[in-house]
């Protein structure tokens, strides 16, 4: 996906993908990071994710990466968040939104991902990657997903994650019109493929729902730890 199916699909508001609560998957799994209270947590592709303004409840700090503003103008808007908002000193593509929230601190940057440096992000205590992945197409020439995966980790310095992905049934595919849309499937094959040198990968819950993405499909959605090979 380039950036302006985002974008358009912002603009649009075709976000079906956004939810209204937090991902129960979420509330029921993150404990297993054992990630100190006031740790900072990223969040990738976070669009206007409410996962976030759990995270600052909880007592977290959020440091998180967006390319559509209209998504985090509509975040702080939705959850009466007071932003300042700065440009990047040397990458003027980039725009800092940043807030407090019940004493944590919250920081969104609005541009690529492959623009940010781990400088801009500072310390990462863990990564929370709910739908990031499974939005990105690995297909060659461009690698995005392979690509996204390794800027990642470099930005991180490979801090743990917790991925939340799916799988299908074989009960329901996907039709034409929405094989090559998002979300992607993930197979345990690719997950390897891309992490299984830094990390352990272990698979946690694994849930049978009647769909698991918004083409319908019928599935299970799993949720993974990646923890740091030390």
């Amino acid at each position: 996906m380039n950036p302006e199916f985002w974008q358009n699909a912002w603009q649009k508001s075709q976000t079906d993908f956004t939810q209204k609560n937090p991902n129960p998957m979420l509330i029921d799994h993150f404990k297993a990071l054992n990630v100190p209270k006031n740790g900072r947590v990223f969040v990738p592709l976070c669009g206007k994710s409410i996962d976030m303004l759990w995270f600052l409840n909880e007592g977290f700090d959020v440091v998180g990466v967006e390319l559509s503003e209209i998504a985090v103008t509509q975040f702080f808007a939705e959850n009466d968040l007071q932003a300042t908002i700065s440009i990047h000193s040397i990458t003027p593509s980039l725009t800092c939104y940043q807030a407090k929230h019940k004493g944590q601190s919250l920081k969104i940057w609005v541009g690529n991902i492959f623009d940010l440096s781990s400088t801009d992000l500072g310390q990462i205590d863990a990564i929370y990657d709910r739908g990031a992945l499974v939005a990105l197409p690995d297909i060659k020439p461009e690698n995005l997903r392979t690509r996204y995966t390794q800027r990642v980790m470099e930005l991180s310095n490979t801090a743990n994650q917790l991925l939340l992905s799916f799988a299908y049934d074989g009960k329901k595919q996907r039709d034409d019109k929405h094989k090559d849309l998002p979300p992607f499937l993930i197979t345990q094959a690719q997950l390897e493929q891309y992490y299984a040198k830094y990390y352990h990968i272990n698979l946690i819950a694994r849930e049978k729902f009647e769909y698991v993405s918004t083409a319908g499909d019928s599935g299970y959605r799993l949720v993974h730890t990646l923890i740091f090979k030390k």
